[in-house]
């Protein structure tokens, strides 16, 4: 049986500043403080029962009692909910206090708290964590221990506060629907929590993996029992069979793991007790491809012990930076100083350098970087200006099929122009009317080709497709069918064409496993797209 999981709400107050007050050193500790939970409607009325689909509102607060005053500096803990049940939508600050910072939904949220004189109001209203009734349960808010640190950055505990029991729809839980429930997250779980390769390389001597097209499968496979899940009409029948398809696809992801070799044991050397281990040494040996800079000194050849870390220092040249790290043919994105984390056999590491792009609106830490820069040394986008590349900019269809047209190295046109609105002399006229001519664009009609407007994202599979067809690409997928939750809002024109930017790992779905095939692509989504395509084996 896959384990029931329970989410958790976390709001941390931190960093609070209120007034200064003469306080007496014993203020705090003649002080008790009490966490209180009022759960209201939207209305503000204060329920235990709920219909499935309604909003629920809970507010923590901070009481006291006692003699004195005391500033309360920081103060964190967590409320437990019932996650099939209820869905958290966001947490609602009261005055004087803002969100810092939030990973995930709403996990782990931050607050800061400011005095001006109202202290008292913000230890009475703290926060309000606003939910979604989603099914029919009964369930019971509760918490741990709670935290306040005083001035002098102490701690003391506040006990959990009462739990509040809320009930939902009927109270009593769909159990064939609660099942499906527990074991989504129990999947998703599992997901995050194995290494998923291809061909992992042995510097890391993983124990053992699984393959990226496994994995694939089982979020496909995920992806319809969430939408089972969701579906408020769901027959019994549907229920029960996609908890069948979930548990199946489970237990054919976990069949697919790949034991890794066994780590390399010492050998026994033949010494006085004749009962030595003897260690083991191999060679890291690291050098430059195509120049732009160099391995520091003393980092060029280096003998290791086995399962030991070996760190390489790169040095660029002005205006570089290092591009690749390929260790035993497994590349990676380069950085100056990079550490084999535990080196198991004989390595070779060679290191590439790029040249810094020139654009002040893109840092390195961005998650297109390493495409921007692929495409501006190839020569293949320019900047908007000098300085900017506007990597949230959209992209048009001209842009597009003149990037196309200098991936092909510019050649002559002596075509014919067909279009009436690409006038002749502009940058985009001669790279349109070779695209046309090649068949990797057409107009929206025979004379009109709309250069201007924003290109889509299944526009551009369209254009790179048709690109690969007339370059001798395989296009071959091995898939017939694509699981995105939005895969029928694909244009009839540009299904084949997405099926194979899929398959080629070209174009990604989102997180929530949509493709969003009419949206508008910016210049960064396009020029990542570009590198992918580029870099197709």
């Amino acid at each position: 049986m896959i384990k029931y999981l329970k989410s958790i709400l976390c709001i941390m107050l931190l960093g609070a500043v209120l007034p200064s007050y003469a306080y007496s050193a014993n203020d705090a500790a003649d002080l008790s403080y009490r966490v209180v939970t009022t759960v209201t409607d939207s209305s503000g009325a204060l329920k235990s029962s709920f219909e499935v689909g309604e909003e629920i509102f809970v507010k923590l607060s901070l009481s006291y009692t006692g003699a004195g005053r005391a500033p309360v500096y920081g103060f964190q803990g967590k409320l437990q909910f019932d996650s099939y049940v209820l869905q958290n939508t966001s947490v609602k600050m009261e005055k004087d206090i803002s969100m810092k910072y939030s990973e995930g939904a709403v996990n782990y949220v931050y607050l800061d708290m400011t005095g001006n004189g109202k202290e008292d109001s913000i230890l009475r209203n703290i926060g309000t964590a606003v939910f979604q009734a989603k099914n029919s349960g009964t369930f019971s808010f509760s918490s741990g221990s709670f935290i306040l640190t005083n001035k002098d950055a102490t701690h003391r505990y506040i006990e959990p506060f009462e739990d509040v029991q809320i009930t939902v729809g009927s109270g009593i839980k769909d159990t064939s629907k609660s099942l499906l429930y527990e074991n989504i997250v129990a999947a998703k779980a599992l997901l995050a929590s194995v290494t998923i390769a291809d061909n992992p390389k042995t510097i890391y001597d993983p124990d053992y993996w699984y393959p990226t097209k496994s994995a694939q499968k089982l979020r496909e496979v995920i992806a319809e029992a969430e939408a089972v899940f969701d579906n408020k009409d769901a027959l019994a029948s549907e229920i029960s069979e996609a908890i069948e398809k979930l548990s199946v696809g489970v237990s054919d992801f976990e069949s697919s793991k790949i034991v890794g070799p066994k780590r390399w044991a010492a050998p026994v050397g033949n010494t006085t007790d004749g009962n030595t281990a003897v260690d083991l040494y191999y060679s890291v040996s690291a050098s430059v491809k195509g120049g732009n800079g160099k391995i520091a000194g003393g980092f060029e050849v280096q003998t290791i012990r086995a399962t030991t870390s070996a760190t390489i220092r790169m040095i660029p040249d002005e205006g570089f930076e290092t591009e690749y790290i390929i260790v035993n043919g497994e590349r990676f994105i380069g950085h100056d100083i990079y550490t084999i984390p535990e080196v198991s056999r004989d390595t070779v590491v060679v290191v590439t350098f790029a040249k810094k792009p020139p654009f002040t609106d893109i840092a390195h830490d961005d998650w297109y970087y390493f495409s921007v820069r692929h495409v501006y040394n190839k020569g293949l986008f320019t900047g908007t200006s000098d300085t900017e590349f506007s990597p949230s900019g959209k992209m048009s269809r001209s842009m597009l099929a003149t990037v196309i047209y200098r991936m092909e190295n510019k050649p002559n046109v002596t075509f014919a122009n067909v279009f009436s609105d690409v006038q002749s002399g502009y940058w985009y006229s001669d790279p349109i009317i070779w695209a046309h001519q090649s068949k990797i664009v057409n107009g929206y009609d025979k004379d009109r080709f709309a250069p201007n407007d924003a290109i889509t994202r299944e526009q551009i599979a369209v254009m790179l497709y048709r690109y690969a067809k007339s370059k001798g690409v395989d296009l071959q997928t091995g898939h017939s069918s694509l699981s995105f939750k939005d895969a029928d809002e694909i244009s009839d024109f540009a299904k084949e064409s997405i099926t194979w930017a899929v398959s080629k790992d070209i174009m990604k779905g989102n997180d929530d496993l949509t493709l969003n095939p009419s949206g508008l692509a910016t210049r960064a989504e396009v020029a990542t797209m570009l590198q992918r395509f580029n870099e197709l084996e």
